[in-house]
């Protein structure tokens, strides 16, 4: 009879629909707790519960009003209710709110909080033991107004051969509303931006901190800013080193190749826009004509460069010399004068009888070949129009028949003119 009874309960042991009913069973138990509602007491305490002030937008456009001095930022709250209800609430959830949209006029106030939870939470189950604080102390103050400049600083790289000018900011100002108590710490606003190394203007929307003089963060509760973000641009110029140079025109005999110049100094560094820069490869302090001396000419240029374009390296004149290499001359007398281009209807009447010309040569003999009737001296009236009188008017020289000869220096002649 037992060795019967002992197989029987071997074979239900064994059997699989046995098991299959004891997993049915174990399953349905655990649903039945986990879904049963906890009506037993819960309780919890939540550290670090964020103080709210609601209406303080309206408090301030409707009535200037702002607050400060919150004599603290977050409470402590005990809390008892189901487990189920309490237990999946962290500090974070909860918010102790003041709400102080119907404040009037400024004054110091100790008002007690409300506590809001978040959608799901049944407040019906939720008893509170205590809070600590129970109340809020805070001031209502009038706001006052007050304009800080922007300054920043630029986190990235400037490339070589590229020079970084002041940063620009847009807006240059923050306009700040709020208590004048908060108002007289800020000094300034601060502005991080940028990053890797740049070759041309940066430029990048960003936020800003208000700081103290000492640079010390100030917070922007209960403010109102002008602008919340701004664009930082850290300008770059591009730098090269041009040569300064001449103009050299022709006359007298002589071109550039038969000159010695000399520039002191002999270069430039300049900096500007990427493009700009690019297109300059020297800087031509002025024109010097060959025929206004004989041998050799000084002059200091001032150095002028386009709005667009700084001169980095601050010199603003430039010393030119130009010697005149292996020329000869030779004096000459000349009676052979006229005029062109007389304007109709008036007469001009030479008054010079006669002009002695410095002619200038690389070759002796050409200078040798010239008589004076090769020489004539032509002044053109063109620009006088209907002007009567006397004038001194520059002349022109003219040499036929011998080729590589010029005359130098300035050529005047007394010419009257009279109405016909």
């Amino acid at each position: 009879m037992q060795m019967n009874q002992k197989k029987t309960i071997s074979k239900i042991y064994n059997s699989k629909v046995f098991w299959i009913v004891i997993s049915l069973l174990c399953s349905f138990v655990m649903w039945a707790y986990i879904t049963s509602p906890d009506t037993g007491d819960f309780q919890k305490t939540f550290r670090g519960v964020q103080v709210e002030f609601a209406g303080q937008e309206k408090l301030l456009s409707d009535r200037n009003l702002s607050i400060s001095d919150v004599d603290t930022q977050s409470v402590t709250v005990t809390l008892k209710g189901s487990r189920s209800n309490i237990g999946k609430l962290r500090a974070s959830d909860i918010k102790a709110v003041i709400d102080v949209s119907n404040i009037k006029q400024p004054n110091d106030m100790t008002w007690a909080y409300e506590l809001q939870y978040p959608d799901g939470i049944d407040t019906s189950d939720i008893t509170v033991i205590s809070k600590t604080p129970e109340t809020i102390n805070f001031t209502v103050v009038k706001n006052a107004t007050k304009t800080v400049s922007i300054k920043g600083s630029f986190e990235g790289e400037i490339a070589e051969g590229c020079v970084a000018e002041e940063f620009v900011f847009e807006p240059s100002t923050i306009v700040i509303e709020g208590p004048e108590e908060t108002l007289a710490k800020i000094d300034h606003a601060w502005v991080t931006f940028g990053e890797g190394t740049i070759d041309s203007t940066y430029s990048e929307e960003v936020g800003y901190k208000l700081m103290t003089a000492d640079g010390q963060e100030v917070s922007t509760t209960g403010l109102v800013l002008s602008a919340k973000v701004v664009t930082a641009t850290q300008p770059i110029l591009k730098t090269k080193e041009v040569p300064l140079t001449v103009n050299l025109i022709p006359g007298g005999g002589v071109d550039a190749d038969d000159c010695t110049v000399t520039i002191e100094p002999k270069t430039l560094k300049i900096a500007g826009d990427t493009r700009l820069v690019d297109d300059i490869n020297s800087i031509v302090l002025g024109n010097i004509d060959l025929a206004s001396f004989q041998t050799s000419y000084t002059h200091t240029f001032a150095i002028t460069l386009a709005d667009e374009v700084q001169n980095l390296t601050g010199v603003t004149e430039a010393k030119v010399t130009v010697e005149v290499r292996g020329t000869h001359t030779k004096s000459f007398t000349t009676d052979n004068i006229s005029c062109k281009n007389v304007t109709s209807g008036y007469s001009a009447k030479i008054d010079t009888e006669s002009i002695e010309i410095m002619l200038r040569s690389k070759d002796t003999a050409a200078l040798d070949k010239i008589r004076p009737d090769d020489i004539s001296v032509v002044v053109d009236l063109k620009d006088y129009g209907t002007t009567t009188g006397q004038v001194i008017a520059t002349g022109t020289v003219y040499v036929s028949r011998v080729d590589g000869v010029g005359a130098v220096g300035d050529i005047r002649v007394s010419v009257t003119i009279t109405k016909d």
